[in-house]
């Protein structure tokens, strides 16, 4: 038991360090392009030569998950992108904070779209989130900082696709292994990365130390090794405490994000952030009608 927690804990850390990789590549003078092509193209290699040397696993996927596994991709392309041009104009932490409105916004989702039946309890997890959100953005404007409204909005849109990629993660995450289809979707974003911003750079040779720290870090310790972790630590602790200490993970980049970027919170971005997970972790508890990625928190990350 002890152990499965290590490494549900070890999974939440390495998702809360992406943000910090992007930030600090940035601060380095990254581009956005090199450390997208970068991360994806490693954990390709890496994902790939795991999965041929896998007896259990393999690269077999049916041919009716092919369309939505390449949808999927591509949503998650989308919300990486997304995710990396908010970090290029807010904090990593309120970044992060906002990208954990996704459960959210797919019970929003589920109910306007699948008339799914909202409980009082989703009802009232909304509005508290609706604040939550509110206060990230410093509506209050207690620190006297203008907060860049390109930054929300490119935060709030990667949590979009990332519930959209969630969404359509439901049909195929039954039907092939999880790590087969977090290595098809890798590819699919590399494939998408390369094709609107073609690696000149890193073709022709010219790859700065940085990127290979940024690029080796986004690629083993924030996907594979959080994989690898989450996938046992699920078969030890079970679905629900799983993914109930995963929330964690908007803590830990906040805390990584103050001791190594310096970026600090104002207090009532800190309440804001609490009031979102706080919903996250309501919507959980939730008995009724629970969405399907709340009941089975998908372990595919890319």
């Amino acid at each position: 038991m002890l152990n499965g927690y290590f490494l549900i804990i070890t999974t939440a850390i390495g998702y809360a360090a992406l943000p910090i990789f992007i930030k600090w590549g940035y601060n380095q003078g990254l581009t956005m392009d090199d450390m997208l092509f970068s991360r994806f193209f490693i954990a390709s290699i890496f994902m790939v030569l795991i999965l041929s040397f896998s007896k259990k696993k393999g690269f077999k996927v049916s041919k009716a998950s092919l369309v939505p596994i390449a949808f999927q991709g591509l949503l998650f392309f989308g919300s990486s992108y997304a995710y990396f041009l908010s970090i290029k104009h807010m904090s990593a932490s309120i970044t992060n904070i906002l990208l954990y409105t996704y459960p959210l916004m797919v019970v929003l989702m589920s109910t306007l779209i699948y008339k799914e039946k909202l409980s009082l309890v989703k009802g009232v997890t909304l509005l508290i989130a609706f604040f939550g959100c509110l206060l990230v953005i410093d509506i209050v404007n207690l620190s006297g900082s203008k907060m860049s409204m390109w930054g929300f909005f490119y935060g709030i849109a990667s949590a979009l696709f990332y519930a959209l990629y969630n969404i359509v993660g439901q049909y195929v995450s039954e039907k092939a292994d999880p790590f087969t289809v977090a290595t098809f979707i890798t590819m699919i974003c590399l494939v998408a990365t390369s094709v609107i911003y073609p690696p000149t750079n890193i073709l022709s040779g010219d790859i700065q130390m940085s990127l290979w720290i940024v690029g080796l870090g986004m690629a083993i310790l924030c996907t594979v090794i959080p994989l690898f972790c989450y996938q046992k630590g699920l078969s030890l602790l079970g679905a629900s405490r799983a993914s109930l200490l995963s929330n964690i993970e908007p803590a830990i980049t906040t805390v990584l994000a103050g001791f190594i970027l310096g970026e600090t919170l104002t207090v009532s971005q800190l309440f804001g952030g609490m009031l979102i997970i706080g919903g996250v972790l309501l919507l959980k508890f939730d008995k009724l009608d629970e969405p399907y990625l709340l009941k089975h928190h998908l372990s595919d990350k890319a």
